[in-house]
């Protein structure tokens, strides 16, 4: 088998991908027993290794460098891991599976460059990847006919209808989410802070809306700062919030300027605040980097993959159960980067499945909004319609407290009620 994966500028060396294909395999060994519904890929009967066939290309572009470059590493590492995993299992009809992932440069005229090219080769379809700026862009080029992009950023929200879908938790719900928990716990006035860009903006604006649904009745914000993303500093907004006395903070932006306003609540002496950010926050190995600066009491609205499976309800955890063993092989943490494209890869991978290596665009378009019902994956239980090309809801969030480690879980679901 050919894997032909771009990552930062070089190609992957066949023995990365071999130790890769053994982990998997291995993991795959030691799952023998678990019934269907533990597996990624349930629909498969096969335990042998895919080779008899041709292989199916899935194109993919991702953000190996720029501002996205961290997702979408992590994107490209997930997507051989699982691709690995499939392919072990027989692939698609004993057709394996070949990833074709480009490096869009975190730059959204090179991504729509390279999205025009597959698009007029034919493509049925694509997993459009890393940050929002670059997936929109991409987004804008799908047509009536096609072809099926599969956003994997964050803030994803594709129009009903279109040929344009996307993983992971809309921010609507997981914003939701933090308005119903502040209300439980008793924290009325709070304070927002935001960075001015689209990741920055989108929270912001989800969450108001959540506060003026009748679910936010009572909370009231009484300070509201915004800043440039690019700023090194901004103690000033956050001297102006902790002037209020706020009983909670929500943050809305990720990356490097959450780090920055971190900063600014340790210097003032505002660490003891609980405090909330959005989930693109979440990554394990960026919070233990800025373990000296967080606030005591830090909370994110999650999807299921953030906690152990033992926790969460039966129809999760045989699923990820098996997620995090591929994850851990591979050498990562189950996380939003590991979530968003390996979810996207197995509902597209079931469509294949399901349809045929021929299947056409809109045949997955339909396939994707009338079968995909109750299917477990690392975001929840996918429910996709033609009014709602993400697939989840509320019921597939949970607040998590960060311990320095991991995330405990600390509400029920959508944020309602409060874990004891």
């Amino acid at each position: 088998m050919s894997l032909r994966l771009w990552r930062s500028g070089e190609y992957w060396s066949g023995r990365k991908l071999k130790i890769a294909f053994l982990a998997c395999a291995l993991i795959l060994a030691g799952c023998g027993t678990s019934s269907s519904a533990a597996k990624p890929a349930a629909s498969t009967s096969t335990t042998t290794a895919a080779s008899s066939q041709s292989p199916y290309v899935v194109h993919a572009i991702l953000s190996l460098t720029g501002p996205g470059a961290t997702l979408g590493s992590i994107a490209s590492h997930a997507l051989t891991a699982f691709a690995a995993y499939v392919n072990h299992s027989g692939g698609i009809d004993g057709h394996p599976i070949t990833l074709d992932i480009v490096n869009n440069q975190s730059n959204p005229a090179t991504a729509v460059s390279q999205a025009t090219n597959l698009i007029h080769s034919g493509v049925p379809f694509l997993l459009n990847g890393s940050i929002s700026p670059v997936d929109n862009a991409v987004d804008a080029l799908a047509g009536s006919t096609g072809p099926v992009i599969y956003d994997l950023s964050p803030v994803a929200n594709p129009k009903p209808h279109s040929y344009v879908f996307a993983a992971g938790i809309s921010t609507k719900y997981l914003e939701g989410s933090i308005v119903n928990f502040m209300k439980v716990s008793g924290y009325n006035r709070i304070a927002i802070i935001n960075s001015s860009d689209a990741s920055g903006l989108d929270g912001y604006n989800e969450l108001e809306a959540a506060l003026k649904s009748p679910s936010g009745s009572g909370v009231t914000v009484i300070s509201h700062q915004t800043y440039d993303p690019t700023a090194l500093n901004v103690v000033p907004q956050m001297s102006a919030i902790k002037a209020t006395n706020p009983q909670a903070i929500f943050i809305s932006t990720t990356g490097t300027p959450f780090g920055t306003v971190l900063r600014a609540m340790s210097s003032l002496g505002m660490s003891n605040i609980p405090t909330f950010a959005t989930s693109g926050n979440a990554l394990q190995s960026e919070l233990t980097a800025l373990s000296s600066i967080l606030p005591t009491h830090l909370y994110l609205p999650l999807g299921p993959l953030y906690f152990s499976p033992s926790s969460l309800p039966t129809p999760l955890q045989s699923y990820l159960s098996v997620f995090d063993k591929i994850v851990t092989a591979a050498g990562g943490q189950p996380n939003t980067g590991w979530g968003l494209p390996v979810d996207a890869f197995m509902i597209m991978v079931r469509a294949l499945k399901a349809l045929g290596v021929k299947a056409t665009a809109p045949q997955l378009k339909n396939y994707l909004q009338t079968k995909v019902k109750n299917v477990p994956e690392s975001f929840g239980l996918y429910n996709i319609s033609a009014q709602n090309h993400v697939g989840t809801s509320g019921s597939d969030v949970w607040i998590g407290q960060w311990n320095g480690k991991s995330f405990s879980i600390v509400s029920g679901k959508d944020g309602t009620t409060v874990a004891k």
